[in-house]
This record gives structure tokens, C-alpha cells and sequence, in this order.
């Protein structure tokens, strides 16, 4: 198991995500389409249990999430670059600080080094930690940058991993993930004001 899959790999999601599909996907010779195709260029994954919606980033595409991701997205034409959203199960009051350190130690665990530590980084509103962990492989330097942010009962983290030299370049579609997602939704009935 790489450095990378170790360090993504957390407990279940609460619910299976449901991915809402983009229109005019090509079809193939027998008018169906992949569901591979239908995934990859989807607008969103949908957790409708909680009613969240997570937006797939411009020039990324789904693909299958591994435990306790709730959606994983890889850059077009870099398959080093992913971004990944986890929501944890239920967390006992007073208990997000121990969640977080161990969500922490076991990055550290999977040999990651701090890089950067900020504590309540604010987007859009809502803050949490952010750290940017560092890691060598195979001759190459990599980072994880995490957001870990409590919300009501439970934790989510988004994580963007890819290339030291990558990062800057992808830390404003990581940002761009976190600020476009709709933690609720709104029944299309009370937006309209009907």
C-alpha cells in the first residue's frame, strides 16, 4: 500500500454518496454510457442523508472514494493530484480535539512530516485547523494539506495531495472545493420563496 493510500485510508462514511450526473455525456456505439464516464463528469457528489453537496472542481474528476471518503477527485492529466472529502461518523461532545489528533498521528504514523499548523483557518465562514504535511517517495517530495472542520456531531476533513511542486498551483481549487460546498440544502420550494 503507497505512503499516500495509507495515509487517506480512515473509518466508514456514514452514508454512500450519490453523484448527480452532468448532462450530455457522450454515449458509445450501443447509446450507453460507462458509468466510469457518468461518475468522471458529473457535477457533484450528493449526501443526501445530511443534505450535503460537494462540487467537482473544474478540470478534475470523480473517481471511486475509498473508506471513509465520502468524494475523491483527480486532476485531468496528473494522476498524482487528488482531492478527497471524509465526514466521520458521529463525535461525543468534547471530543473533536482527540478526533483530530488522531486523525493527525496517523498521517504522522504513515511517515508524513508537519510542514505548516494554523489554527482556525476561516472559509467562508466556518473554520477549522489546517495543516500541510510533507512526505518523501520514490525521489519525489509530496504534501497533504488538510482542513479539518467540526460541524454540529461530526468531523470533516478535505485533503489535497500532490507534487511539493504542484501545490501552490492546486491550493486555490482546494479552497475553491471547501467555499463552493453547500453544507444544506434548501428544498427548491423554500428558495423560490413558494
Amino acid at each position: 500500500m503507497s505512503v499516500s493510500a495509507r495515509a487517506q485510508e480512515r473509518a466508514a462514511p456514514q452514508a454512500a454518496p450519490e453523484v448527480r450526473q452532468a448532462e450530455g455525456l457522450p454515449r458509445t456505439p450501443s447509446g450507453r454510457v460507462a458509468q466510469e464516464a457518468i461518475e468522471a463528469r458529473a457535477e457533484a457528489v450528493e449526501i443526501e442523508s445530511i443534505g450535503a453537496r460537494i462540487r467537482r472542481p473544474t478540470g478534475w474528476v470523480i473517481v471511486p472514494s475509498g473508506p471513509g471518503a465520502v468524494a475523491t477527485f483527480r486532476a485531468s492529466g496528473d494522476s498524482e493530484a487528488q482531492l478527497e472529502v471524509r465526514l466521520s461518523g458521529e463525535i461525543l461532545v468534547g471530543r473533536a480535539e482527540r478526533y483530530a489528533q488522531s486523525f493527525q498521528n496517523q498521517i504522522q504514523g504513515a511517515g508524513f512530516r508537519v510542514e505548516t499548523a494554523e489554527r482556525d483557518v476561516d472559509f467562508g465562514g466556518r473554520t477549522g485547523d489546517l495543516i500541510t504535511y510533507g512526505v518523501d517517495a520514490d525521489g519525489e517530495a509530496y504534501r497533504l494539506m488538510t482542513w479539518l472542520h467540526h460541524s454540529e456531531e461530526q468531523m470533516w476533513v478535505f485533503s489535497l495531495f500532490c507534487l511539493e511542486s504542484r501545490q501552490e498551483a492546486y491550493r486555490e481549487v482546494f479552497e475553491e472545493l471547501i467555499l463552493a460546498m453547500q453544507w444544506s440544502a434548501v428544498p427548491a420550494d423554500a428558495s423560490s420563496g413558494e
